[in-house]
């Protein structure tokens, strides 16, 4: 496999309620996943969360999106969010090699001996720091996000800063929802945008309103697929 040619897609759902404004979140997840984007969801709990609601939504949006979902005390968000991120793209390239694995020689990775499968492993841990990675958060800022949003800030921060320790490309936007002007969400940072920007783009950030999750994933959708367009142009095989 030829990380060249390997490019992960992923968008990253940050929030601590139910979806209440608009289509529901989990067709738009499906949408996006049926368009080559992984949708990951990190659910903010607090000791005392009793909406099991939200938190089954939360799973079940993962699932649709292909993706992986944890909850996580706003404390801890900073590490979940690197943590969930890294986990997707080792997860992606295996499914990749044993997509390749079952073409060239008719099995994968689970039905090889331990010698051989350990070799293949190193190989995916090897190219997990080197592949493409466009990274879409979409980050929860309704009314009772107010009291988590300055960590929410700081741990989108350290994740940028974690980025740069990547061998390979990182191109990252950040969509907030709801948005301002009663809008149902925000692109607060694009591909391409100059990262230095972003701390003072995300400090302007007030929460407010409802949480129209749903809206926000197909907003999702459409900034990677301009992105995608944007490698194409660059030369870059997806």
């Amino acid at each position: 496999m030829d990380v060249k040619e390997v490019a992960i897609k992923e968008m990253l759902i940050v929030t601590d309620g139910q979806s209440n404004v608009g289509v529901d979140p989990q067709i738009a997840a499906k949408d996006a996943f049926n368009q080559g984007i992984i949708v990951n969801t990190i659910g903010i709990v607090n000791e005392d969360t009793k909406n099991e609601d939200s938190l089954v939504e939360i799973v079940k949006i993962a699932e649709a999106g292909g993706g992986i979902y944890e909850y996580t005390y706003i404390d801890n968000l900073h590490q979940t969010l690197q943590s969930v991120t890294y986990r997707t793209v080792n997860k992606t390239l295996k499914e990749t090699v044993n997509r390749q694995l079952k073409e060239l020689i008719g099995e994968d990775m689970d039905n090889m001996t331990p010698d051989s499968r350990g070799k293949f492993l190193q190989y995916v841990d090897k190219f997990t720091d080197e592949v493409l990675l466009q990274c879409c958060i979409l980050l929860d800022v309704s009314g009772s996000m107010a009291s988590k949003i300055m960590v929410a800030r700081h741990s989108i921060l350290d994740l940028v800063d974690s980025f740069k320790t990547r061998k390979g490309r990182v191109d990252l936007a950040v969509i907030v929802y709801p948005g301002s002007n009663g809008k149902d969400y925000e692109l607060i940072h694009g591909f391409g945008d100059y990262i230095n920007n972003l701390e003072k783009k995300l400090y302007d950030v007030k929460t407010r309103g409802a949480t129209p999750t749903g809206p926000a994933i197909y907003h999702g959708i459409e900034i990677i697929k301009a992105g995608r367009d944007i490698l194409e142009l660059e030369e870059v095989t997806i």
